[in-house]
């Protein structure tokens, strides 16, 4: 009924065919570098950023602490 050549060449076909039309996400969290254009999959979809870099003000704990008031 069920012919293991056939079952492992379908088995064999299947994997081919997901890592192709699948591409491979990126599992960590990361802060993207300013020249990486990887996408980001998140909760609600998928991100691609262009990060540039910015000069730092006298106060840069203000940016952690008003980051911070919007999490709770």
């Amino acid at each position: 009924m069920f012919q293991l050549q056939w079952i492992s060449a379908g088995v064999i076909v299947g994997m081919l065919i997901a890592c192709i039309v699948v591409p491979p996400t990126r599992k960590q969290i990361a802060v993207p570098s300013p020249h990486d254009t990887d996408v980001f999959h998140t909760d609600t979809g998928c991100v691609r950023t262009h990060a540039i870099e910015v000069p730092c003000g006298e106060e840069a704990d203000s940016f952690n602490l008003l980051a911070s008031l919007g999490k709770k």
